[in-house]
This record gives C-alpha cells, sequence and structure tokens, in this order.
C-alpha cells in the first residue's frame, strides 16, 4: 500500500465516529495560558501525528512537553509526567510560568459529540487536576533518549575489555523491519544484549548485517537514536502518546522522509498518537495538511498557530532568504495590490513564499501559466473580474464583472473612504472626467499629491474592508488548492 493510501487511512480512522476506538482518549484539544512566552493559545490537534514546525523560541518544545503531561501513568508500566518536570523552579528559573497558569486538555471520548475535558491549573504550591486525567502511556523522547557512549563516558567504552557479557533478546521483527527502512540498509538481526561491569549493568543495542555484528558504540549518532526510538514506538503500549524533539537529528534527508512514512505507519498498527517538533522540509513534505501545525510569533511576541501550511509556505518562513518556490500570476500591477490585499485581508499565510508575475495580457496571462506548470513550478493564474474565468486552465477571474480599476474605485466604500479624513476628497468627478479606467490612480495620485502606488494600496484595501467575509472565497480557495502541495 503507497504512502498517500496510508495518510488516507490515517485520516478516515481519525474521524470522530472512529476515534475513540481506534486511538484511544487520545488528546484533540489543548488550551495553554501563562507558560514561559505562551500567554495564550488554542491549538486542535487534527490528525493522531502532529508536526510543530517554526522559528527558535516559538513554543514548540512548550507544547510538546506539555501535551506530555496530559495522562495518568499505567501502573507498572509507564512512568507519569508531571509539569513541575519540564518546568522547575528555581534561583536561575524563578516563575517559568505565571500565577494563574492553566492547561485544558480535551481528550476523545466513546460519545463523539462529548470530550472529556481536564484542566491542570497551579494552586499555591502544587498543580490540581491530575487524578482525572485517562490513564495512558506518554513517553518524551529527547536528544538524551541516545547519546553515543563516548559522549557518557559510560562505561561499556571505558572498561569493554573488562565487562561481562550476559545474555541477549531480540526487539523483534518490526523494530528490525522498520530500522531497516528508515537507516536503508539490510539488517539481519537486531537486539539488545545485557553487560556488567562490577556492580553496573547495562543492556546494550546490537545489530548484525551481513558477516557483521557490532553494538552501539560503533553506530553513528543517528543509526543509534533510531534504534531506541523505533524500538519505543514498537514495544510500548498501543494507543501511547509520543513526543519526539526533532527526530530529524543526524539523519540523511532520504531517511528523513523514510521516517516520516514509518511514524504514518506505526501510528495507523498501534494506534499512536505522534507529536513532533522539527524543522525537516523532508519530513514536512511527507505529512498531510492536518498534520503540520506552524508556531509564529507577532512583533509583540503573542504565539499563533496555522495548520496546513504547504512546504513551500513553512520554508519560506523558516528561511527567509530562499527564494519564492510559487508564483501567482495576474495582469498587471493594479491586479497584484488587489490581489495581495485581499490574501492580507483574508488568508495571510498565503503571501508566505509566493513571488507575482505580471504577465501584461490576458493571453499572455494563460500562456505564463502553462509555462511555470510545464516546468514544474508551482503557479496559479488570477484574471480580472470582467474576464470569467471559471478555474480552468490554471485561471480564476476576481470576483466582480467590471474592470478591477472599476469595481474598486466605482465602489461606495472606497468612495467613503476619500471622502473621509486625511483627504476629504470627492473622488466621483474626477474618476468621470478620465475616458480610460486605466488611468484612475494616475489622476488620483494628481489630485491628491499622493505618490500613485499609494492611491492603488490603499483603494484595494479600503474596497476589501468593505466587502463581506467570504466575498473573495472562490479566488482564495482557488490560490490555496493550486499551490497546495499538501497530501
Amino acid at each position: 500500500m503507497s504512502h498517500d493510501d496510508n495518510l488516507r487511512r490515517l485520516a478516515g480512522k481519525y474521524k470522530p465516529n472512529h476515534r475513540f476506538a481506534n486511538f484511544g482518549p487520545i488528546i484533540e484539544r489543548i488550551d495553554i495560558r501563562g507558560f514561559r512566552g505562551l500567554s495564550k493559545l488554542e491549538l486542535e490537534l487534527q490528525s493522531p501525528i502532529v508536526a510543530l514546525s517554526g522559528l527558535n523560541g516559538t513554543g514548540k518544545s512548550t507544547i510538546a512537553q506539555l501535551l506530555c503531561c496530559g495522562y495518568r501513568k499505567i501502573d507498572g508500566i509507564t512512568q507519569r509526567n508531571y509539569v513541575v518536570d519540564y518546568f522547575p523552579v528555581s534561583g536561575l528559573d524563578p516563575q517559568p510560568f505565571a500565577d494563574d497558569a492553566r492547561v485544558l486538555y480535551e481528550y476523545a471520548s466513546k460519545n463523539p459529540a462529548t470530550a472529556q475535558q481536564v484542566t491542570v491549573s497551579r494552586a499555591v504550591k502544587e498543580w490540581s487536576g491530575y487524578k482525572r486525567q485517562p490513564e495512558r502511556g506518554a513517553f518524551y523522547v529527547g536528544l538524551m533518549h541516545f547519546l553515543p557512549k563516548i559522549e557518557k563516558r559510560d562505561f561499556s567504552v571505558y572498561g569493554g575489555k573488562r565487562m561481562e557479557i550476559g545474555g541477549s533478546h531480540s526487539v523483534g521483527d518490526a523494530t528490525r523491519t522498520a530500522l531497516s527502512t528508515v537507516i536503508g540498509v539490510p539488517y539481519d538481526a537486531a537486539e539488545f544484549t545485557r553487560v556488567t561491569l562490577a556492580a553496573k549493568t547495562a543492556a546494550l543495542a546490537m545489530v548484525t548485517r551481513g558477516p557483521n555484528r557490532y553494538s552501539e558504540n560503533h553506530m553513528g549518532f543517528g543509526e543509534g537514536r533510531m534504534f531506541y526510538i523505533i524500538n519505543l514506538l514498537e514495544s510500548a503500549p498501543a494507543q501511547s502518546l509520543f513526543i519526539l524533539e526533532e527526530p530529524e537529528t543526524a539523519l540523511h534527508g532520504d531517511a528523513q522522509v523514510r521516517l516520516a512514512r514509518y511514524l504514518v505507519d506505526v501510528s495507523l498498527r498501534r494506534g499512536h498518537q505522534v507529536v513532533l517538533t522539527t524543522h525537516s522540509a523532508a519530513i514536512l513534505g511527507e505529512l498531510s495538511r492536518e498534520s503540520v501545525v506552524y508556531l509564529g510569533r507577532d512583533a509583540a511576541g503573542e504565539r499563533s498557530a496555522t495548520v496546513g501550511l504547504s512546504t513551500y509556505q513553512v520554508d519560506s518562513y523558516l528561511h527567509t532568504s530562499r527564494s519564492t518556490d510559487a508564483t501567482i500570476c495576474v495582469e498587471d500591477e493594479f491586479a497584484e495590490a488587489l490581489v495581495c490585499e485581499i490574501l492580507r485581508a483574508h488568508k495571510p499565510d498565503l503571501l508566505a513564499g509566493v513571488s507575482f508575475f505580471r504577465a501584461g495580457s490576458v493571453s499572455n496571462l494563460k500562456n505564463a501559466v502553462q509555462i511555470l506548470k510545464g516546468a514544474r513550478k508551482r503557479a496559479v493564474g488570477v484574471s480580472d473580474p470582467d474576464m470569467n474565468d471559471d478555474g480552468s486552465d490554471g485561471l480564476m477571474s476576481i470576483e466582480g464583472t467590471l474592470a478591477p480599476e472599476k469595481e474598486v474605485f466605482r465602489d461606495a466604500a472606497v468612495k467613503a473612504y476619500f471622502n473621509g479624513p486625511p483627504y476629504s476628497y470627492d473622488i466621483e468627478p474626477r474618476l468621470a472626467s478620465e475616458t480610460d479606467h486605466h488611468h484612475y490612480p494616475r489622476s488620483l495620485s494628481v489630485a491628491l499629491s499622493v505618490p500613485e502606488t499609494s492611491i492603488v494600496t490603499e483603494a484595494c484595501r479600503a474596497f476589501v474592508a468593505g466587502k463581506p467575509d467570504d466575498y473573495f472565497d472562490n479566488t482564495i480557495e482557488f490560490i490555496r488548492a493550486s499551490l497546495a502541495d499538501r497530501r
């Protein structure tokens, strides 16, 4: 079965009527108040696999760590994660959270229409609310989940000649096969071997490849880390929660792709919820639209969470020096300004990673879209309102019936805008004196002593603001769907 088929199956299993049966009391939503830089953030988890991406310092780890604190332990099998484990108060960090900090968890329940809600909040010196949480395995996997033994000055390296070797136990075919797939090499066997030196004991990962058998002491970081992560995913109780901090660390690009596909597969097979923090375009490109959450921050430091951005959009946010990877083709400068203001008002993320191409005419517009698509580029054409394009041939007309200059400058909201301060100018007589609508901006620029580009921007912004919120839905959805690269 293909990876795309697995993504569709996973989405089907996560539908509300099937969610609890397939994933147990999975966290569906989290509302965070008063932690580190997150004064307020609500996040709906729209898939059993969620990838948190964004610039450093936008709260990815904070969200992931609080998610890990959402369950009671399974007695004798798993450990409990408490808020204090991740947000310790100390002389260095006397207040890592606000006095009224709280986290609202919303879990799937047997009744799809009624989610279970639990609030964990600060009560004087301790946190309250833990006892009402559902029971489930919750595992936090950071970089320390596997470190090369040489960095830890482990006895298995420095006392290797004196240690005693004990018995071995296989990790099972599922782990071995998945490890072979992700790393891209065939392992004939994978196991843990018990070693002892004086009073110290440990279990070392071992693999066999052809005639060679070696321990984790001779594995690369990426290979060793994948051994431990995959074994945990395969051996933990079904329907567990996993928090993976940057699992792409030390993995080649192709291995990152295979890891993302494996995470979809293991969630599908074992009902796990997997939340990962990542900066990897290779991983993000293998996940569905619902799985990708981009965390941003505004000038005031407030955080936001946007679900479903395309890879090129996330990439443009993470790498501001990178060239744009998607093109919106329009006829001229005025059309570009109008499309920009439509998107800025209603879907600003669609402007990320996008460049505009002014084709100059309707025929050139159609040709430009075809040429760019033929070169395997993401491209879409947005034509003027009077062209009546319906989305075929890669072209969609902006809502309306007239040329864009007429639509904008004859609009009541635009006339009212210029009639008010700071202009207090009736634009109607000036427009009536012009026989060519293309000259409207230049004529008003002269009359108001304002640069033509400013006239265009202000008029388009007033025009868009005066329309109902859903007025431009067809244009916006056409652009989004045409440029999307999510499955």
